[in-house]
């Protein structure tokens, strides 16, 4: 009986991990959307530093995702390991 009500704990607490992990992913879209806020600032500022500017902003949206999808491999890990 108890190892069976350990069992119903631990997959109440994975799929609350599952939810947290998806917070995560909510901040990484409110993060990508702020770097491209931002070049869009910068460069209705100043339109001459366009070619500067867009490659640091597509390596930080790139830097951003990538959290994104390792918070996906390890909600995917959590749900089907």
């Amino acid at each position: 009986m108890e190892t069976e009500s350990m069992n119903y704990i631990a997959e109440a607490v994975k799929y609350l991990s599952v939810g947290l992990i998806s917070l995560v992913m909510l901040s990484v879209a409110k993060g990508v959307a702020s770097v491209f806020t931002t070049i869009i600032t910068c460069v209705s500022r100043n339109p001459n530093v366009k070619q500067d500017v867009s490659v640091f902003a597509w390596g930080g949206a790139a830097m951003t995702e990538a959290i994104a999808l390792y918070a996906l491999g390890l909600a995917i890990m959590l749900l089907f390991l």
